[in-house]
C-alpha cells in the first residue's frame, strides 16, 4: 500500500481521503472513520519495508509507545488494526502545521510564541518520561500546532520503552534519528535516557529563536560538531533574545548528560522564570484574585516598613539618641526577596540585655538545708530564663504558613509533584467524578486551595482511580 487512492477503505471502516505526508519509514493519510463519523490519521509502512522484520518490531513498538500515552500534548492513538499483511495506526487528526513549516515560513519565532510552544513540549515531555517512554527523535516536524495554538507531539516511532524487556528494535550501536537535533551519546551509539529528549529541545528552541540549528553540514560534520564543538550563544544571532532564554537552551545543549537540566520539569521551570512575559503555570491557575492579594501584600509590606522606620527615626531623635542604625543590606535583601516569593520572612529581633543582677545584701545569708535548698528561696521556684532563652523559645513556636495551590484537574503525579515542592504532604483519596476521565485526574483537594496551612502539613488530593505514575 506505498500509494493507497482516495477512496479506499481500510480496516472495514477507514475511508481514505489524501495523503498528509511521507517520512522516512512511514505515510500518513487522512481518513474519516464511517462508523463514529469523524477524520482521523491513518499511519502505515511503505512497502519496502511492510516485509522487513525489523521495521515492523519498530512500527509495533511505536503504537505501544503512542498507546500509552494519554496527555493533550501528545498526539492520541484511537486503534491499532490490520489490513491484509499491512498494519496501521489510527490517531487523531490534528488540524494545523508542524513547526518545521512555521520555521519554513517566518525563518524565526518571537520568545512570546517560542515560550508557548516549549512549555507544552516540555509537559508533554515530562509526562512521557513519567511513564517511561523517551522519545529520541525531538525535531520541528514532529512537534504539530494545531489552529488555536495547542502544541500536539507525535512520531514516537523510534520511542524507547524504559522497562521494556523484549528484544532491542535496532542494532547496537545503531544511530537513530536527525542527526541536527540528537544528543551527542546517541550520535556515539550510547542508551538514550530523558536528558537525550532535553538536548533536543534545546537545539529545537535554539532554531525557533535563531532561525538555524546550532549545528549543520553533512552527517559526518554534524556528527563531530554535536560531539566536539560549542555552540555560538544565541545572542549573537539575534540580539532580541535574553539573557535568561540563552542560558536556558545553553544548559540544555551541554554535552555531558549530567550538565543538563535534570528533568523537562526543571527546563520548564527555567523557561517560565527566563521568558519575558511569561506567566508561570502555578501562577496562571492561581485565581485573579489571589494573584491580586499577592501585589496587595506586597505594598503593604512595603508601606509598613517605611512607616516603621520613620517612626523608629522619630522616636530615636525624640529620645536623644541621635543616628537611627539601619539593619545590613543582606539582611533588607533577605526580607525584599522573600517577601517577593510571597514567603512569610521572620524577622527575628535583637534579644534584650539580661538585667544585671542587685548586689548582695551582706546582712543576709542563705543558708542550706539538707536537701541543698537555700532557707530563703520557695522550693517550688523555677530558675528563671534568660532574654535569649525566651526568644529563642519564640521563634521555635512560629510557624511558617503557605496557601495550598489550585491542583484541580491535575494529573496526580503533577499534582503531588507541586504540593510537594511547596513543602507539603500528600495523601490520595480515590474517587470517580463526574466530568473527569478515570485516568489518575485531581479534582479537589482538602484543605481547599487557597487555604494558608503550616508548611510541613498534609494536603488530602482527591483523584480519580488510574495512577499514571
Amino acid at each position: 500500500m506505498p500509494d493507497a487512492p482516495v477512496g479506499t477503505v481500510l480496516g472495514g471502516r477507514y475511508e481514505i481521503q489524501g495523503k498528509l505526508g511521507s517520512g522516512g519509514m512511514a505515510v500518513v493519510y487522512k481518513a474519516k472513520d464511517t462508523i463514529l463519523g469523524r477524520a482521523v490519521a491513518l499511519k502505515t509502512l511503505h512497502g519496502h519495508y511492510a516485509g522487513e522484520q525489523i521495521f515492523r518490531q519498530r512500527f509495533k513498538q511505536e503504537a505501544r509507545a503512542m498507546a500509552s500515552l494519554d496527555h493533550p500534548n501528545v498526539v492520541k492513538v484511537y486503534d491499532i488494526c490490520q489490513d491484509g499483511e499491512m498494519p496501521f495506526i489510527v490517531a487523531e487528526c490534528v488540524d494545523g502545521d508542524d513547526l518545521g513549516e512555521l520555521l519554513a515560513r517566518s525563518g524565526k519565532l518571537n520568545e512570546m510564541f517560542t515560550q508557548r510552544v516549549a512549555a507544552q513540549l516540555l509537559q508533554a515531555l515530562s509526562y512521557a518520561h513519567h511513564r517511561g517512554v523517551i522519545h529520541r527523535d525531538i525535531k520541528p516536524s514532529n512537534i504539530l500546532i494545531t489552529r488555536d495554538g495547542a502544541v500536539k507531539v507525535g512520531d514516537f516511532g523510534i520511542a524507547r520503552l524504559i522497562e521494556d524487556d523484549e528484544a532491542e528494535t535496532g542494532e547496537p550501536g545503531e544511530v537513530i534519528g536527525s542527526a541536527r537535533y540528537m544528543s551527542p551519546e546517541q550520535l556515539q551509539g550510547k542508551e538514550a535516557t530523558s536528558r537525550s529528549d532535553i538536548y533536543s529541545a534545546g537545539v529545537l528552541l535554539y532554531h525557533c529563536l535563531t532561525g538555524r540549528p546550532p549545528f549543520s553540514g553533512d552527517v559526518k560534520s554534524l556528527a563531530r560538531q554535536q560531539l566536539h564543538a560549542v555552540p555560538k550563544p544565541p545572542r549573537r544571532l539575534n540580539k532580541k533574545i535574553s539573557p535568561r532564554a540563552e542560558a536556558v537552551i545553553l544548559k540544555a545543549l551541554a554535552k555531558r548528560p549530567e550538565d543538563r537540566y535534570p528533568s523537562a520539569a526543571a527546563m520548564l521551570a527555567g523557561m517560565e522564570n527566563g521568558l519575558p512575559g511569561a506567566t508561570s503555570l502555578t501562577e496562571a491557575r492561581r485565581p485573579p484574585a489571589a494573584r491580586g492579594s499577592r501585589r496587595r501584600r506586597g505594598r503593604l509590606v512595603t508601606a509598613s516598613v517605611l512607616a516603621l522606620f520613620l517612626l523608629g527615626a522619630g522616636s530615636a531623635l525624640a529620645a536623644g539618641l541621635g543616628v537611627v542604625e539601619l539593619p545590613a543590606r543582606g539582611e533588607t535583601e533577605r526580607v525584599a526577596r522573600g517577601e517577593a516569593l510571597g514567603q512569610a520572612v521572620p524577622v527575628k529581633p535583637e534579644p534584650p540585655r539580661a538585667p544585671e543582677a542587685p548586689a548582695p545584701d551582706p546582712t543576709q545569708t542563705a543558708t542550706e538545708e539538707p536537701g541543698g535548698q537555700p532557707e530563703n528561696v520557695p522550693e517550688e521556684a523555677a530558675p528563671a530564663k534568660t532574654a535569649p532563652d525566651a526568644a529563642n523559645d519564640a521563634a521555635e513556636k512560629e510557624v511558617e504558613y503557605a496557601p495550598v495551590p489550585n491542583v484541580n484537574a491535575y494529573f496526580d503525579w503533577w499534582a503531588a509533584d507541586t504540593l510537594r515542592n511547596r513543602g507539603f504532604e500528600v495523601e490520595f483519596v480515590r474517587d470517580y467524578k463526574e466530568g473527569y476521565a478515570p485516568r489518575g485526574v485531581t479534582w479537589g483537594t482538602k484543605p481547599v486551595a487557597g487555604s494558608k496551612v503550616p508548611i510541613g502539613s498534609t494536603v488530602t488530593v482527591y483523584a480519580t482511580p488510574g495512577n499514571l505514575r
